[in-house]
């Protein structure tokens, strides 16, 4: 089977290109390297993923009206030569052009739908393209239901494949001191950690950076030992320290500036717990975040909101909480009980990681996406 695969970029470190690049890892190692040709309209630029990651052909930094048409000429010519049994378009931005070339080809078109990008208002291009594709793939089970439940797909036609983690990279241990040292993160063993990590950015308000510190100063006031790490980088954290410091928690609330990829297992586990309570509207909204499933992945007990994917992280009460995204009073009562309760930490802490292994290790990824293709071809 060859497989012509669109992504909108799969250099940097966003939920939509992580996710590409496990699935076209996956594809390679199902259908063979030769038989998985990649285009990405990004660039990769600086400050992207550091590991290498090949493709057959990239576009520019930015994204503008030259780098989208050659793009599209550059495609439309491999489709047309190479003639590929599926086009799998990864964003639904890019889904009408990939039917255009379903039709020239006679290849089967498989998008992949996340979740903000299909409530926020769908032009009449996109959901043309989405209506057309004859399989859509979900990230998670709420947004295959906002699909069926509104018209896009007919029901029980779209296929979940939830995201995946590296249980290899991410594991409970200790942490590495000179990784907490690189950071400024305090040592876990004098005091309690709660960490968010991500993009800390105004644009990614929705992941509820704000209100965790009105969580944390309530829940602070109860609990002395207790520290908030916001672990990235972004336009937003300027603001979180100044209100911080409005909140006289300067001192108990922690910065750490971007953090490295090879990192990131060792950042996670300086934390006892972990909280990314997103919301969901227009613009806003999670399928089922990456960044718990690392956190648990590493033994830590997770947090999360009640209004996108994200619960399908979680099994409540046994491996972290689901909470209202906008109760803030209850987002401290469960920070306080995880915070005040070691054994409750573990507990949790363990089933946390047993269950990421289980449902969203990259051998279960992979074997969906296997799955998937004999089924295709099988139609």
């Amino acid at each position: 089977m060859k497989i012509l695969y669109l992504t909108p970029g799969c250099f940097d470190k966003g939920g939509i290109s992580r996710y590409n690049r496990f699935q076209i890892q996956a594809f390679r190692e199902i259908a063979g390297e030769a038989n998985v040709r990649v285009f990405s309209l990004r660039h990769k630029k600086p400050g992207d993923l550091e590991a290498a990651f090949d493709v057959a052909w990239q576009a520019g930094t930015n994204v503008h009206w030259l780098n989208k048409i050659a793009f599209s000429l550059r495609v439309l010519v491999d489709a047309l030569i190479w003639r590929p049994d599926v086009i799998l378009v990864a964003h639904v931005y890019m889904s009408w052009f990939a039917s255009m070339l379903g039709k020239l080809t006679g290849a089967s078109v498989v998008l992949n739908a996340y979740g903000l990008e299909i409530w926020s208002g769908l032009t009449p291009l996109r959901e043309r393209g989405l209506k057309g594709a004859d399989e859509v793939i979900s990230d998670c089970h709420f947004t295959a239901g906002y699909l069926e439940r509104n018209g896009y797909r007919t029901e029980g036609s779209v296929q979940v494949i939830w995201d995946t983690v590296d249980v290899e990279r991410f594991y409970p241990d200790r942490p590495n001191p000179a990784v907490l040292a690189k950071y400024g993160i305090p040592k876990p063993e004098e005091g309690i950690n709660l960490m968010t990590l991500g993009r800390i950015a105004v644009i990614a308000d929705h992941k509820g950076y704000r209100r965790l510190l009105e969580a944390f100063s309530l829940a602070a006031q109860e609990v002395e030992a207790l520290r908030l790490i916001y672990a990235g980088s972004g336009d937003l954290v300027e603001r979180l320290r100044a209100q911080a410091r409005e909140m006289g928690l300067a001192a108990r609330v922690h910065f750490t500036g971007s953090v490295d990829d090879q990192d990131l297992p060792d950042v996670y586990r300086a934390a006892h717990l972990f909280a990314l309570i997103s919301d969901r509207g227009n613009g806003r909204g999670e399928g089922v975040p990456v960044t718990p499933l690392e956190a648990a992945a590493c033994g830590i007990p997770i947090l999360v909101g009640n209004q996108d994917g994200s619960p399908e992280a979680v099994v409540e009460g046994v491996d972290g909480f689901v909470l209202d995204s906008f109760d803030i009073a209850a987002h401290a009562r469960a920070i306080v009980r995880l915070a005040t309760d070691a054994g409750l930490r573990a507990e949790m802490g363990a089933a946390a990681s047993r269950k990421v292994r289980a449902e969203f290790s990259y051998p279960v990824f992979r074997e969906k996406h296997r799955t998937f293709l004999n089924s295709l071809a099988a139609s």
